[in-house]
């Protein structure tokens, strides 16, 4: 950045300036003042240059923000492969931890809820080991492992690392207020092109991280309420690692710091998510209708989730799905405002303009134009465990790991 602002000054302002004073000086020296109008004139130019600097220094500083949003997602594909080194090529679970209430337990302060994110696994191989042992150790009648991790644990729960903040969003301070955040994240994991979530609480199904439709879709209890809870391994990504999307982007502090009193015109797409929207398991391209430049429009149902309390294994505060293009708008089929959707569109979003950036499972990175291929989005969604290609285009297939597509990186 600062290459640029000399490039600029040397191009620009200087010699523009330099000008303006010699011009000024011939001026003065030949009589005792100057005219109104070469005064104007004068400012005249130097409200052209500042125009011209502007946009230039917020293009500058708009690069320096993707970048480092780039390398805080190289770095966290660095740390995926890292784990995954130590657990015989298997990657972290997303809902992975402890206890089930189909179980008859108590999940309050004794267990997680089978709720803990892929990023609460992944903070040892970031620097950020201490927070980890902490989770571990547990403290002040909190067992070890972690409480549910959508409440509030003094000093460990209640924060926001830095390696999963881009510096394109807003500091944080987002819908509860900034004297009482839940600690939000600008990344998210891929759970594949499935439209069909579940919240991980007390869900019992045959289906998990290697018969999903993505890495990360969330891992449940089986038939016989034992803890589904280990990560997808290297072998069932058949599409190949370099193939297949592991993490992405969530903004939400774009526009508005607090919840707006009713629904409205202002609420931004980044921030909220339209709920009640029925049919999009049939058809997610519903979701696209839910955008009136940039915000939702006026009276529309909505909830603010997306990428709010981190450590949350449920799809709505730290996954997406790679149905609709980045940056469309979010939407649930149902009708309420806590994060435990099941039937979701929940694309990436991000500041940057014109699309986001995307970690490969391989820790390659790439930017994804908005414009992306994704077939219209009108199809049915697969089921979460079904075979076969995305209908959802280049962009579906780079979400699914084992859907047969031959794709060309966009």
């Amino acid at each position: 950045m600062f290459t640029i602002h000399t490039w600029i000054l040397g191009t620009y302002i200087i010699p523009y300036g330099v000008f303006a004073m010699t011009y000024l000086k011939k001026q003065l020296t030949s009589r005792k003042a100057f005219t109104l109008i070469e005064l104007l004139v004068v400012i005249a130019i130097i409200g052209v240059l500042v125009g011209l600097l502007l946009p230039a220094v917020q293009q500058a500083r708009e690069a320096a923000r993707r970048s480092l949003c780039t390398s805080n997602l190289k770095q966290l594909g660095l740390a995926l492969h890292n784990f995954a080194d130590t657990q015989q090529e298997r990657f972290p679970a997303q809902n992975g931890g402890t206890c089930c209430w189909t179980k008859g337990l108590n999940c309050n302060n004794s267990n997680n809820a089978n709720r803990r994110s892929v990023f609460l696994e992944l903070l040892p191989f970031l620097e950020e080991a201490s927070v980890y042992e902490k989770m571990m150790a547990g403290h002040g009648g909190r067992t070890a492992g972690g409480v549910y991790p959508w409440c509030r644990w003094d000093n460990v729960w209640n924060i926001s690392p830095v390696a999963y903040r881009c510096p394109s969003d807003l500091p944080d301070g987002w819908e509860e207020g900034p004297t009482n955040p839940r600690q939000s994240g600008n990344y998210v994991a891929c759970t594949g092109d499935n439209v069909h979530q579940h919240n991980g609480r007390g869900t019992v199904g045959n289906w998990n991280a290697d018969t999903g439709r993505g890495i990360f879709y969330p891992a449940t209890y089986d038939s016989n309420n034992e803890i589904s809870s280990t990560g997808c391994r290297f072998a069932k990504i058949t599409d190949g690692l370099s193939n297949t999307i592991a993490f992405s982007e969530v903004m939400h502090h774009l526009e508005t710091r607090g919840a707006p009193t009713a629904a409205g015109a202002n609420d931004s797409i980044f921030q909220y998510e339209a709920v009640g929207i029925a049919g999009i398991r049939n058809n997610p391209s519903l979701c696209l209708t839910y955008n009136s430049g940039g915000n939702l429009p006026a009276g529309t149902s909505r909830k603010g989730k997306r990428g709010n309390c981190w450590r949350d294994g449920q799809v709505g505060r730290s996954g997406f799905n790679t149905v609709l293009p980045p940056n469309s708008p979010s939407c649930s089929q149902q009708n309420n405002q806590n994060a435990d959707a099941t039937t979701v569109v929940y694309p990436p979003t991000s500041g940057h303009p014109g699309g986001v950036v995307i970690v490969m499972a391989d820790g390659a990175t790439t930017f994804i134009n908005d414009n992306i291929d994704y077939n219209g989005g009108s199809s049915q969604a697969p089921r979460r465990d079904a075979a076969g290609a995305s209908p959802y285009g280049v962009w579906g297939a780079m979400g699914t790991k084992a859907g047969g597509e031959t794709v060309s990186m966009p």
